[in-house]
């Protein structure tokens, strides 16, 4: 499992697996106006700049070379070859599996990969999902796993028009900054309701699994008072899941309601602690959203249908989210007919 795949079996999956239908129809159709990356040895993409006005043309090309990984912009330009003409851009998130934040990668080592982490990715892009759909109304999205994690996509057209500081401030809102700010573009993204949904599932994630141990990495948290907040865990929790008993703080200048502590932990913490607590919430869920990916828009990401071959697993548009299994459904088949 997880096994490099060799030049012949990259050849193989290319020719014998590969199918121009497997592209997406959201990148098959404006394949014209993005740029393409190739890594032909394992060493990154260094095959920059290359541009097919078709499926049929791609596929000639992958077909030939088999290369060891190939990428597309979430760009598109008007001169894609040579990177000019930039018209707009997807707005992206990553969730990469190997590098998750160590405290919640207890399953294996960093920059690998196990079935348990893929499952802590996948739970992470539901949560994106949900806030996605739910609160902002986003209807053009798609999931992609990209071998050792997830990409999600989102093509809505206003949201493809964002600029790069609109891109990070939605980024903030994600990782669940309280201090929330934006732009005529994305106020109605960005109203205030204290905690956002991804800081909560984040919060009640860390205190659901955390240990003595755990809590005590926490600046300024120390072993009675980790202890105190196990031994309390399943009331906090509660407050926290029903979103009760919470102590509301305006701020000062303009009287919007932005702050907002959960009682029964804030008493075990106290306003400095709890402060540093939540701030080391903050900062997993920084350390999980990889932020050059959505703030980038010259970034290229993997190409649905292409084979990440340093865990010999396909990259590919993702059915149904809820259901998707990578360990099955991204297998190639010479991976399952390999001998030894």
């Amino acid at each position: 499992m997880f096994k490099e795949a060799t030049p012949e079996e990259r050849r193989i999956y290319y020719r014998e697996e590969w199918k121009p239908g497997d592209v997406p129809d959201f990148l098959a159709e404006s394949i014209g106006y993005r740029e393409f990356g190739f890594d032909h040895d394992g060493r990154g993409p260094r095959d920059r700049y290359n541009a097919f006005t078709s499926v049929e043309e791609l596929e000639k090309f992958l077909r030939n070379r088999a290369p060891y990984s190939a990428y597309s912009s979430v760009s598109y330009y008007e001169k894609p070859g040579k990177r000019e003409g930039y018209k707009k851009a997807e707005l992206v998130f990553d969730i990469d599996a190997k590098d998750l934040p160590s405290f919640l990668k207890k399953c294996c080592k960093q920059g690998t990969i196990c079935e348990k982490c893929l499952e802590t990715a996948k739970q992470y892009i539901l949560s994106l999902k949900d806030i996605f759909q739910g609160d902002f109304g986003v209807k053009k999205i798609y999931y992609i796993y990209s071998g050792r994690g997830f990409h999600m996509r989102i093509l809505d057209p206003d949201v493809m028009e964002f600029t790069e500081v609109e891109r990070a401030y939605i980024l903030d809102y994600l990782s669940g900054s309280q201090a929330l700010k934006g732009s005529a573009k994305v106020n109605r993204w960005l109203a205030p309701r204290g905690y956002t949904r991804i800081f909560k599932d984040r919060l009640l994630g860390i205190l659901e699994d955390a240990s003595v141990k755990d809590i005590q990495m926490i600046e300024g948290i120390g072993r009675t008072t980790a202890k105190e907040i196990i031994g309390n865990r399943d009331k906090i929790i509660g407050d926290i899941t029903e979103w009760k008993n919470l102590e509301w703080s305006p701020d000062p200048k303009t009287g919007v309601v932005r702050t907002a502590r959960f009682k029964a932990l804030l008493s075990i913490l106290k306003e400095n602690k709890y402060d540093k607590f939540t701030d080391f919430v903050l900062k997993q869920n920084a350390g999980i959203l990889d932020a050059k990916v959505t703030v980038d828009t010259k970034r290229i990401l993997r190409l649905p249908s292409s084979l990440h071959s340093k865990v010999s697993l396909k990259c590919m548009l993702i059915p149904d989210i809820e259901t998707f299994n990578p360990l099955s459904d991204a297998m190639p088949k010479f991976v399952s007919e390999r001998k030894g």
